[in-house]
């Protein structure tokens, strides 16, 4: 479907499809996200960024021209190699996830045990409480908080420090660089219905201290609608609908206060070597999605890959190497597509995933369910039918080809959590019968090995705080295992499920 390209106004950009807090203009209008209706005012709610958010066909385009090939590959079932070895975090998307896991003496056994948990936050009347964010370092595991972040021992499992905020959370950071910080974008005060998102803070999970805190004055950044937020070892970012903002990460010296030139909407990808940003940009063949980095000194963009057209919506899902999440159809909720590009900007292997696979794209602006290491990408399938067991598919994306499928047993569930070098560590969430486990899968050999089995009261907890789609990102870390609700809590639902749970087999 193509229609003429009509120039934004002078001043602002095309605003998305209209919502809450917005009107309907006759400008054609970047991609949007579809809040999930969680809860009034915050993040999933009316005007909040959301977990779960999908977005909608709206901008101009046809079909990415590029060769699909999917192999045969190879299915097995999942088998326990009975190794408990883990070398250490590592986010999706091929970077490392911060400082390396605790030195902790390898565990010699895989039996697991509850290390602690959080109960839900206190909500009173209408209040709405949103909570996101995990994070992993050598110390500590930190999470969202109300109004505040909060960091616990990996040791003790005891809370070991608090950071509180002007207000609840906006959206924060998905990556803890190396040096263990992490930028969340805050509202200006306690009131979750009526504050804005204004205030943007880098914290240190190792020190549990706030670095630094800046203000945000764009005014369209309002409650939070659309807002990314990403840091990388040198700058932290945040974007949203009208505008772009970034800091020196450890100084919180300005760097740019908007999107690059000709561009209308920026989302930034963060890890430990670069920051790269995707934005929709006015070009001589109209309005296209361009992925590239800004230099941090005068804020000119260098554009790595234009992406020639896309119906309804793109992502970055990968820096290294550059994998990039699209939508082809016109009321495609997912990403459809994974096409991998060269150094060189040029396309080096697209993957079809149709409606099969669950990407996860959309919440925070990137693909949670998606997990890159190296070379390879894993996707869990959509057996479209409730109770009945998925798999985890590994790709080449070199070729686009199929190298191994990994099938859940029973009617349990898979679902990617991270990287571990060239394998992914998954989290096999158990049927009625079935405990949880956390496993790590080769590729190469195509063996599951056991890492952490959860006890039988973990049950609940997988139910409640792991899905599919990855909407609450679990953390794995050297034989421990942290589930946290990140979406808001409102009152009536605080009492039936804890914010987190963490589990061990030290």
């Amino acid at each position: 479907m193509s229609q003429p390209p009509v120039p934004p106004p002078a001043q602002g950009w095309p605003p998305h499809q209209p919502g809450p807090y917005q009107a309907q203009t006759p400008y054609p209008q970047p991609p949007s996200y579809a809040p999930a209706p969680t809860g009034p005012g915050g993040p999933g709610g009316p005007g909040g960024p959301g977990g779960g958010r999908r977005r909608l066909a709206v901008i101009v385009g046809c079909v990415l021209a590029a060769l699909v090939v999917i192999g045969a590959g190879t299915a097995v079932l999942l088998r326990d190699s009975g190794d408990s070895g883990d070398p250490g975090p590592e986010r999706a998307g091929g970077k490392p996830g911060g400082t390396s896991a605790s030195a902790t003496p390898k565990p010699t056994s895989v039996k697991g045990r509850e290390l602690f948990q959080v109960a839900a936050p206190e909500v009173n009347g209408a209040e709405y409480v949103a909570t996101p964010g995990t994070w992993v370092t050598s110390r500590y595991y930190a999470s969202g908080a109300k109004n505040s972040v909060t960091g616990y021992d990996l040791t003790t499992g005891k809370l070991a420090w608090t950071v509180n905020l002007s207000g609840g959370l906006c959206q924060v950071s998905r990556d803890v660089t190396r040096n263990g910080l992490i930028a969340v974008v805050i509202r200006e005060s306690t009131s979750e219905r009526s504050s804005d998102c204004t205030r943007f803070a880098v914290i240190d999970v190792n020190k549990g201290t706030k670095v630094w805190e800046k203000p945000l004055t764009d005014d369209g950044i309002g409650r939070g609608a659309d807002l990314t937020v990403a840091i990388s070892d040198t700058v932290a970012a945040a974007g949203w609908p009208s505008g772009s903002a970034a800091f020196d990460a450890s100084s919180g010296s300005p760097l740019w206060d908007a999107p690059a030139k000709g561009c209308f909407q920026e989302e930034h990808l963060g890890g430990s070597e670069q920051l790269l940003t995707l934005a929709y940009c006015r070009t001589a063949d109209g309005m296209r999605f361009r992925v590239g980095e800004r230099d941090p000194r005068s804020g000119k963009a260098t554009w790595k890959y234009e992406i020639p057209k896309a119906k309804g919506g793109a992502w970055l899902i990968s820096s290294m190497p550059l994998v990039v999440g699209l939508i082809q159809s016109d009321n495609g909720l997912d990403a459809e597509q994974l096409v991998t590009v060269s150094e060189q900007g040029k396309v080096q292997s697209t993957i079809e995933l149709g409606d099969d696979y669950i990407a996860g794209c959309g919440d925070a602006g990137t693909c949670a369910a998606t997990v890159v290491a190296g070379d390879t990408a894993y996707l869990a399938s959509d057996p479209h039918a409730y109770g009945k067991a998925n798999q985890i598919t590994a790709f080449d994306l070199r070729t686009g080809t199929r190298i191994q499928t990994f099938k859940a047993p029973g009617k349990s569930t898979l679902i990617p959590v991270r990287a571990d070098g060239k394998a992914l560590i998954a989290l096999q969430k158990g049927d009625v019968s079935t405990a949880g486990r956390v496993l790590r899968l080769d590729p190469d050999t195509g063996k599951a090995t056991t890492l952490l089995q959860l006890p039988d009261e973990a049950r609940l907890g997988l139910q409640t705080l792991a899905d599919k789609d990855v909407k609450h990102p679990a953390l794995y870390a050297d034989g421990r295992l942290f589930l946290h609700r990140g979406s808001g809590y409102s009152e009536g639902d605080t009492n039936r499920i804890p914010m987190t749970l963490a589990y061990t087999n030290h």
